[in-house]
C-alpha cells in the first residue's frame, strides 16, 4: 500500500507517458545536423515548376514567335485588300463592250431602215413603233448581260452605247427620209443616206428635231433602260439557280 508521500511515477497517476520527442534534425528532414547531408546549411535543388497547362521557359529564352494575323481576320486590322479581278472577267469586260459595239451599229442600221419604211409618203410623217427602240436596247444589252454577268462597268457601257445606237438609228432615219423627198423633187444630193449625216451633222440635226414629238424624246432613254433591264434580269435568274 503506497503512501500519498511517496513519489508517484513520472506523469503522474493515471497519466499516458509522454510521447518520444521529434528525431534529430527537426521534423520532416532525415537525421543529421547541421552540416549534414539533407540537413541545414545544404544547397537545396530549385524544383521545375511548371505553369498551368505549359512548360515554363528556361530563364532568358525568348518566347516563341506569335503567328502574324492576316489583315482583316477576326479581333482586329486593317479590313482586307480588294484582290484584283481575274484575266478571266477583264477578258470577259472587253468581250462584253465588243459584242455591245457590234450590236449597236447592227441595231442603229435596222433601226434606220424601219424608220424609213414607218414613212407615210403621202403626208410625210414617220409613224413611231415603241417595241423597236425597246427590242434595240434588249440586242445591244445581251452581251454585257451573259458575258459580264454582275459587272457594272459593263452594264453602263452597254446602256451608253444603246442611247448612241439609238441616236443613229433616228439620225440615219433621218438621212433616208431626206434622200427619199429629194428623188421626188429631182435634186441631186452629196452622198448617200448614210454618209449624209457625217457630211452635214448640223443639217440632219435640225431636219430631225422639226418632225421630232415627245414620243421620240421617250424613244431615246427607252433604248438604255432595256439594256440595264436585260442585264438585270439574267442577273437576278442566274442568282436563282
Amino acid at each position: 500500500m503506497s503512501q500519498p508521500w511517496q513519489q508517484q511515477p513520472s506523469g503522474g497517476y493515471g497519466q499516458q507517458p509522454p510521447p518520444p520527442g521529434p528525431p534529430p534534425g527537426g521534423y520532416g528532414q532525415p537525421a543529421g545536423g547541421y552540416g549534414q547531408p539533407g540537413g541545414y546549411g545544404q544547397p537545396q535543388q530549385p524544383q521545375p515548376q511548371p505553369g498551368y497547362g505549359y512548360p515554363q521557359q528556361p530563364p532568358g529564352a525568348m518566347p516563341p514567335p506569335q503567328p502574324q494575323q492576316p489583315f482583316g481576320a477576326p479581333g482586329g486590322g486593317y479590313p482586307a485588300p480588294v484582290p484584283p479581278p481575274p484575266m478571266g472577267q477583264q477578258g470577259n469586260l472587253l468581250a462584253a463592250i465588243g459584242a455591245a459595239a457590234v450590236a449597236a451599229i447592227v441595231g442603229a442600221i435596222a433601226y434606220a431602215f424601219i424608220y424609213r419604211q414607218t414613212l407615210d409618203e403621202t403626208t410625210g410623217e414617220v409613224t413611231q413603233i415603241t417595241y423597236v427602240a425597246i427590242l434595240l436596247g434588249i440586242l445591244v444589252g445581251l452581251g454585257p448581260a451573259f458575258l459580264a454577268k454582275g459587272n457594272w462597268t459593263a452594264y453602263i457601257i452597254g446602256a451608253a452605247l444603246a442611247f448612241l445606237s439609238i441616236c443613229l438609228g433616228e439620225a440615219w432615219g433621218t438621212t433616208m427620209v431626206v434622200s427619199w423627198g429629194a428623188d421626188q423633187m429631182g435634186v441631186e444630193l452629196d452622198g448617200n443616206w448614210f454618209m449624209l449625216l457625217f457630211k452635214y451633222p448640223g443639217d440632219t440635226w435640225d431636219a430631225w428635231k422639226d418632225g421630232a414629238e415627245a414620243i421620240n424624246y421617250i424613244f431615246l432613254f427607252a433604248a438604255p433602260a432595256a439594256a440595264l433591264a436585260i442585264c438585270q434580269g439574267v442577273l437576278r435568274r442566274s442568282q436563282q439557280r
